[in-house]
């Protein structure tokens, strides 16, 4: 978990770090989470499927660093915490830091910028059925409106898609998150 929070810290200074022309925005949404089935042990020589979602929260930084009219590049970097009790004791539990590139648009004559970023990282999840998280690699592609609700202040809606590595089977399995919050956009 140490390793999630020094590669999301890395990831923020990088992004806050941008050009001076820069447009930086920090965020928080309450945010959800759906991990698709996964074979998992989930005791001596036995293997369950698991899937399951989780709630929670989202909070990160963007910096829109180059400009081409109403076409804006950039970086986003972001941790998600999201928790959910189960039957069996263990809560569904998912856990990341992602950062990658970010393209949005913008324009002064709408109150919307819609925007799309790829993002790789790391994910713990205890796949619902462990009392410790395994931790992967992971990627997911997201893509949102912000709605300017007063100068500086946005309305957020995302929704995310991607995959995340499984220790326990080899293969891959997709993880969806679903997001609304406020952006505050610092220029």
């Amino acid at each position: 978990m140490k390793r999630l929070w020094a590669g999301f810290a890395v990831c923020v200074m990088l992004v806050v770090c941008g050009s001076a022309r820069a447009q930086v925005g920090i965020y928080g949404m309450a945010s959800g989470g759906f991990l698709s089935s996964v074979n998992v042990q989930s005791g001596p020589l036995t293997l369950t499927s698991a899937s399951f979602s989780a709630y929670g929260g989202t909070f990160g930084v963007y910096d829109n660093y180059l400009h081409w009219g109403p076409v804006k590049l950039g970086g986003d970097g972001r941790f998600f915490i999201q928790s959910k009790s189960n039957n069996n004791g263990y809560n569904n539990q998912l856990r990341g830091a992602l950062a990658g590139a970010r393209l949005a648009l913008f324009s002064h004559v709408v109150p919307f910028s819609p925007y799309i970023q790829a993002e790789l990282g790391g994910v713990g999840t205890n796949y619902g059925t462990q009392s410790q998280r395994s931790t992967s690699f992971a990627y997911q592609v997201q893509g949102g409106l912000d709605y300017t609700i007063f100068p500086h202040v946005d309305g957020r809606f995302e929704y995310g898609a991607g995959q995340i590595g499984s220790q326990f089977s080899g293969s891959r399995q997709q993880m969806q998150q679903i997001g609304l919050g406020i952006v505050v956009r610092i220029y």
